[in-house]
Protein backbone atom coordinates (compact mmCIF):
# COMPACT_ATOMS: atom_id res chain seq x y z
CA UNK A 1 0.00 0.00 0.00
CA UNK A 2 1.26 3.25 -1.17
CA UNK A 3 -0.67 6.83 0.41
CA UNK A 4 -1.06 9.06 -2.90
CA UNK A 5 -2.07 12.49 -3.42
CA UNK A 6 -4.21 12.79 -6.89
CA UNK A 7 -5.93 16.65 -8.06
CA UNK A 8 -9.04 16.38 -7.82
CA UNK A 9 -9.41 18.06 -10.98
CA UNK A 10 -7.18 16.03 -13.52
CA UNK A 11 -7.04 19.36 -15.47
CA UNK A 12 -5.63 21.54 -12.49
CA UNK A 13 -1.82 21.10 -13.69
CA UNK A 14 -1.00 20.07 -10.48
CA UNK A 15 1.08 16.93 -9.99
CA UNK A 16 0.51 13.46 -8.65
CA UNK A 17 2.00 12.59 -5.71
CA UNK A 18 3.17 9.11 -4.22
CA UNK A 19 4.75 8.16 -0.63
CA UNK A 20 6.72 5.11 -0.25
CA UNK A 21 7.65 5.52 3.06
CA UNK A 22 6.89 6.67 6.57
CA UNK A 23 8.30 10.80 7.13
CA UNK A 24 7.04 13.90 7.45
CA UNK A 25 6.50 16.03 3.77
CA UNK A 26 6.19 19.40 3.82
CA UNK A 27 3.52 20.78 1.30
CA UNK A 28 3.49 24.51 0.04
CA UNK A 29 5.42 26.64 -3.18
CA UNK A 30 8.70 26.78 -2.83
CA UNK A 31 11.36 23.81 -1.04
CA UNK A 32 8.79 21.64 -0.41
CA UNK A 33 8.20 18.02 -1.17
CA UNK A 34 4.82 18.83 -2.66
CA UNK A 35 4.36 21.37 -4.73
CA UNK A 36 1.79 23.58 -5.45
CA UNK A 37 2.22 26.82 -7.08
CA UNK A 38 -1.62 27.42 -9.20
CA UNK A 39 -2.96 28.98 -5.74
CA UNK A 40 -1.62 32.29 -4.72
CA UNK A 41 -3.06 31.17 -1.08
CA UNK A 42 -0.46 28.48 -0.40
CA UNK A 43 1.75 29.63 1.59
CA UNK A 44 5.60 28.97 1.35
CA UNK A 45 5.23 26.06 4.11
CA UNK A 46 1.72 25.40 3.92
CA UNK A 47 1.45 22.18 5.47
CA UNK A 48 2.88 18.95 6.84
CA UNK A 49 1.97 15.67 5.95
CA UNK A 50 3.06 12.93 8.82
CA UNK A 51 3.33 9.29 8.03
CA UNK A 52 4.07 7.31 11.06
CA UNK A 53 3.85 4.03 9.86
CA UNK A 54 3.87 1.92 6.53
CA UNK A 55 1.58 -0.94 7.03
CA UNK A 56 0.46 -3.99 5.00
CA UNK A 57 -3.12 -3.82 4.67
CA UNK A 58 -3.66 -7.73 5.17
CA UNK A 59 -1.49 -7.17 8.48
CA UNK A 60 -4.14 -4.70 10.41
CA UNK A 61 -5.99 -5.61 12.52
CA UNK A 62 -8.69 -3.20 12.02
CA UNK A 63 -9.77 -0.06 9.30
CA UNK A 64 -8.88 2.75 12.44
CA UNK A 65 -5.16 1.75 13.15
CA UNK A 66 -4.35 2.50 9.56
CA UNK A 67 -5.85 5.79 9.44
CA UNK A 68 -4.17 6.90 13.19
CA UNK A 69 -0.71 6.36 10.94
CA UNK A 70 -1.16 9.38 8.81
CA UNK A 71 -1.73 13.13 10.02
CA UNK A 72 -1.90 16.68 8.09
CA UNK A 73 -0.44 19.51 10.26
CA UNK A 74 -1.30 23.25 9.06
CA UNK A 75 1.07 25.66 8.97
CA UNK A 76 -0.55 28.43 6.62
CA UNK A 77 -1.99 31.49 6.80
CA UNK A 78 -5.47 31.12 4.76
CA UNK A 79 -5.91 27.37 5.86
CA UNK A 80 -5.81 23.90 5.32
CA UNK A 81 -9.11 22.12 4.86
CA UNK A 82 -10.45 18.36 4.96
CA UNK A 83 -13.63 17.08 3.47
CA UNK A 84 -14.60 13.69 4.49
CA UNK A 85 -17.41 12.75 1.86
CA UNK A 86 -20.15 14.54 3.63
CA UNK A 87 -19.97 18.01 2.39
CA UNK A 88 -18.27 20.22 5.03
CA UNK A 89 -15.13 21.57 4.78
CA UNK A 90 -13.40 21.26 8.64
CA UNK A 91 -10.35 23.95 9.35
CA UNK A 92 -7.07 21.65 10.10
CA UNK A 93 -6.12 24.62 12.12
CA UNK A 94 -8.71 24.36 14.50
CA UNK A 95 -7.99 20.69 15.53
CA UNK A 96 -5.52 20.15 18.85
CA UNK A 97 -1.96 21.01 17.60
CA UNK A 98 -3.47 22.11 14.65
CA UNK A 99 -3.36 18.73 12.73
CA UNK A 100 -6.08 15.86 12.52
CA UNK A 101 -6.09 12.04 11.20
CA UNK A 102 -5.86 11.65 7.16
CA UNK A 103 -8.38 8.81 5.43
CA UNK A 104 -8.65 7.37 2.16
CA UNK A 105 -11.10 9.22 0.12
CA UNK A 106 -10.46 12.55 2.03
CA UNK A 107 -10.40 15.56 -0.28
CA UNK A 108 -7.89 18.00 1.24
CA UNK A 109 -7.65 21.64 -0.14
CA UNK A 110 -4.69 24.13 0.66
CA UNK A 111 -5.06 28.13 0.39
CA UNK A 112 -8.04 29.32 -1.06
CA UNK A 113 -9.65 25.84 -2.52
CA UNK A 114 -7.91 25.68 -5.65
CA UNK A 115 -5.55 23.48 -4.66
CA UNK A 116 -7.97 20.36 -4.08
CA UNK A 117 -6.24 16.91 -3.95
CA UNK A 118 -7.73 13.90 -3.22
CA UNK A 119 -5.94 11.39 -0.30
CA UNK A 120 -5.89 7.61 -0.87
CA UNK A 121 -3.91 4.55 -0.38
CA UNK A 122 -2.75 2.21 -3.52
CA UNK A 123 -2.64 -1.27 -3.06
CA UNK A 124 -0.14 -3.65 -3.92
CA UNK A 125 0.10 -7.09 -3.93
CA UNK A 126 2.76 -8.89 -5.26
CA UNK A 127 2.58 -12.35 -6.75
CA UNK A 128 5.93 -14.07 -5.93
CA UNK A 129 7.18 -16.85 -8.75
CA UNK A 130 10.11 -18.38 -8.42
CA UNK A 131 11.40 -21.72 -9.33
CA UNK A 132 12.59 -22.18 -5.81
CA UNK A 133 11.87 -21.87 -2.13
CA UNK A 134 11.25 -18.21 -1.35
CA UNK A 135 12.05 -18.99 2.34
CA UNK A 136 14.92 -17.58 3.85
CA UNK A 137 14.85 -14.61 1.40
CA UNK A 138 13.95 -12.11 4.22
CA UNK A 139 15.67 -8.51 2.23
CA UNK A 140 12.91 -9.15 -0.61
CA UNK A 141 10.11 -9.12 2.09
CA UNK A 142 11.90 -6.57 4.15
CA UNK A 143 12.18 -4.10 1.13
CA UNK A 144 8.68 -4.94 0.39
CA UNK A 145 6.80 -4.35 4.00
CA UNK A 146 8.55 -1.19 3.76
CA UNK A 147 6.35 -0.08 1.25
CA UNK A 148 3.44 -1.42 2.60
CA UNK A 149 3.47 -4.02 0.12
CA UNK A 150 2.13 -7.63 0.77
CA UNK A 151 3.83 -10.82 -0.98
CA UNK A 152 1.70 -13.68 -2.01
CA UNK A 153 2.54 -17.27 -3.51
CA UNK A 154 -0.99 -17.44 -5.22
CA UNK A 155 -1.94 -15.73 -8.48
CA UNK A 156 -5.55 -13.88 -8.18
CA UNK A 157 -7.63 -10.92 -9.35
CA UNK A 158 -6.13 -8.66 -6.78
CA UNK A 159 -2.19 -8.91 -7.63
CA UNK A 160 -0.98 -5.92 -8.86
CA UNK A 161 2.37 -6.96 -10.16
CA UNK A 162 4.66 -10.42 -10.46
CA UNK A 163 7.80 -10.60 -9.17
CA UNK A 164 10.14 -13.28 -11.20
CA UNK A 165 14.05 -13.79 -11.57
CA UNK A 166 15.93 -13.27 -14.43
CA UNK A 167 15.68 -16.48 -17.54
CA UNK A 168 13.14 -18.37 -15.65
CA UNK A 169 11.72 -21.26 -17.72
CA UNK A 170 7.97 -20.53 -18.79
CA UNK A 171 5.62 -22.11 -16.89
CA UNK A 172 1.78 -22.77 -16.11
CA UNK A 173 1.73 -20.28 -13.37
CA UNK A 174 3.57 -17.16 -15.11
CA UNK A 175 1.58 -18.03 -17.95
CA UNK A 176 -1.58 -17.50 -16.42
CA UNK A 177 -0.07 -14.27 -15.00
CA UNK A 178 0.67 -13.00 -18.50
CA UNK A 179 -2.32 -13.80 -19.85
CA UNK A 180 -4.00 -11.84 -16.97
CA UNK A 181 -2.23 -9.09 -18.06
CA UNK A 182 -0.55 -8.44 -14.91
CA UNK A 183 2.83 -6.59 -14.88
CA UNK A 184 6.01 -9.46 -14.86
CA UNK A 185 8.60 -7.33 -13.00
CA UNK A 186 12.18 -8.26 -12.19
CA UNK A 187 12.48 -8.53 -8.12
CA UNK A 188 15.01 -5.85 -8.27
CA UNK A 189 12.37 -3.41 -8.83
CA UNK A 190 11.11 -3.82 -5.31
CA UNK A 191 14.36 -2.11 -4.43
CA UNK A 192 13.87 0.51 -6.49
CA UNK A 193 10.44 1.37 -4.95
CA UNK A 194 11.82 0.97 -1.64
CA UNK A 195 14.55 3.89 -2.59
CA UNK A 196 11.48 6.08 -2.58
CA UNK A 197 10.40 8.79 -0.40
CA UNK A 198 7.69 10.62 -2.31
CA UNK A 199 7.71 10.95 -5.90
CA UNK A 200 5.29 12.99 -8.57
CA UNK A 201 4.97 9.06 -10.74
CA UNK A 202 4.97 5.85 -9.97
CA UNK A 203 8.31 4.57 -11.12
CA UNK A 204 7.96 2.57 -14.52
CA UNK A 205 8.97 -1.24 -14.45
CA UNK A 206 9.51 -1.03 -18.11
CA UNK A 207 13.51 -0.90 -17.81
CA UNK A 208 12.90 -4.21 -15.16
CA UNK A 209 10.87 -6.45 -17.78
CA UNK A 210 12.64 -9.85 -17.70
CA UNK A 211 13.81 -12.12 -19.97
CA UNK A 212 12.31 -15.64 -19.50
CA UNK A 213 13.46 -18.83 -21.37
CA UNK A 214 10.94 -20.29 -23.40
CA UNK A 215 11.76 -24.11 -25.37
CA UNK A 216 15.14 -23.09 -24.81
CA UNK A 217 15.05 -19.35 -26.68
CA UNK A 218 15.55 -16.62 -24.21
CA UNK A 219 12.48 -14.17 -24.85
CA UNK A 220 11.77 -10.30 -23.45
CA UNK A 221 8.48 -10.05 -21.71
CA UNK A 222 7.01 -6.77 -23.22
CA UNK A 223 4.46 -4.98 -20.89
CA UNK A 224 0.81 -5.51 -20.80
CA UNK A 225 -0.21 -3.00 -23.14
CA UNK A 226 1.76 -4.40 -25.65
CA UNK A 227 0.66 -7.97 -25.49
CA UNK A 228 -2.75 -6.90 -25.27
CA UNK A 229 -2.44 -5.23 -28.71
CA UNK A 230 0.39 -7.27 -30.25
CA UNK A 231 -2.11 -9.37 -32.56
CA UNK A 232 -4.46 -6.42 -33.07
CA UNK A 233 -5.26 -6.85 -36.96
CA UNK A 234 -4.63 -10.55 -37.22
CA UNK A 235 -7.43 -13.17 -37.80
CA UNK A 236 -6.57 -16.30 -35.29
CA UNK A 237 -8.16 -19.39 -36.10
CA UNK A 238 -7.87 -21.95 -33.34
CA UNK A 239 -8.75 -25.83 -34.06
CA UNK A 240 -8.17 -29.05 -32.60
CA UNK A 241 -6.10 -31.37 -33.43
CA UNK A 242 -8.99 -33.77 -34.07
CA UNK A 243 -10.00 -31.36 -37.35
CA UNK A 244 -8.40 -32.56 -39.57
CA UNK A 245 -9.37 -33.85 -43.07
CA UNK A 246 -10.36 -31.63 -46.68
CA UNK A 247 -13.24 -29.31 -46.58
CA UNK A 248 -12.55 -28.59 -42.96
CA UNK A 249 -11.53 -25.34 -42.81
CA UNK A 250 -14.01 -24.26 -45.30
CA UNK A 251 -16.78 -24.93 -43.25
CA UNK A 252 -15.22 -23.24 -39.91
CA UNK A 253 -14.24 -19.82 -42.59
CA UNK A 254 -18.36 -20.51 -43.43
CA UNK A 255 -19.62 -20.73 -39.70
Amino acid sequence: MVWALFPADPLSGEDKYYIFTKGTYKVGRKGCEVIIDKDKGVSRIHAEIVIDEITPLSDLQTTSSLFSSVRIRDCSKYGTFINRNVGLKEKVHEFPKKETNLKDGDLVSFGTGNATYRFCFVPLIFYLYCSESFQGNHPLQDKASSIGARITYYLSEDCTHVLVDQLLPLKEGLLEAIIAKKPIVLKSWVELLAGKGIAPNFPGWESYAPTLIIEGVSVKVADPRTREICLKGYTCLLKSAQMKGKGVLDRLICH
